[in-house]
């Protein structure tokens, strides 16, 4: 039985990839950097640390970009967009199912506060786990395992849903059902979900093969 569900932020719940790319590549320009939309849209899902670490290799320079990114992002939260199905299947899962939720992200949770407030969603969830809060982000588990100890959720008993392979392998790995959601097209994946979604509603069909 599914007691529980972990959510991705970004791709996942609110369509935010285009605004974070937008916002790495002001911050790269801000600080000097050449970098392509192409390559850093190919990095989201990782923690901001993560990708300017990627983006640059001064460790020093790294962290001021990520720290400015965040600035630029935070600054720009209004533009946070949901996508159309989340308050209702939000609602649903919580109210009807009863299930325990959290957000598992990897922002901050300054951020992931900010962008849950913007979409008047946050009473739906139980906690929220950035990667501010654990040692390892995305795609080590380490943040998929605090949120689910949060809300009083074992692995198995739980959906992880998210929208890239960085949300697939940690869930796969802990043993949680891994559901990707996929709007348009996916990208390549080497590793492989329980289950491949559209949107969110279908984690009602979903439900009901595990209840």
């Amino acid at each position: 039985m599914i007691r529980g569900v972990v959510f991705d932020l970004d791709g996942t719940l609110v369509d935010t990839v285009d605004l974070h790319v937008m916002t790495w590549v002001e911050a790269c320009r801000e600080l000097g950097v050449e970098v392509s939309e192409t390559y850093v849209r190919g990095l989201v899902g990782l923690s901001a640390e993560d990708i300017a670490k990627k983006l640059v290799s001064d460790y020093n320079k790294a962290l001021r970009l990520a720290r400015l990114k965040r600035k630029i992002y935070l600054a720009r939260v209004n533009e946070v967009k949901l996508f159309p199905e989340v308050p209702e299947v939000l609602e649903e899962l919580k109210r009807v199912y009863g299930l325990r939720l959290a957000v598992a992200s990897s922002t901050n949770v300054e951020t992931i506060v900010a962008v849950l407030k913007t979409g008047n969603i946050i009473d739906f969830f139980d906690s929220f786990v950035g990667s501010d809060v654990v040692d390892k982000g995305k795609p080590e588990p380490d943040m998929f395992v605090e949120a689910l100890n949060r809300i009083g959720v074992r692995p198995h008993e739980s959906f992880i849903v998210g929208d890239t392979e960085y949300d697939i392998i940690p869930a796969n790995l802990i043993g949680a059902v891994s559901v990707l959601v996929c709007r348009s097209e996916c990208r390549n994946l080497t590793t492989k979900p329980r289950h491949v979604i559209k949107d969110l509603r279908e984690l009602r069909v979903l439900l009901k093969e595990y209840r």
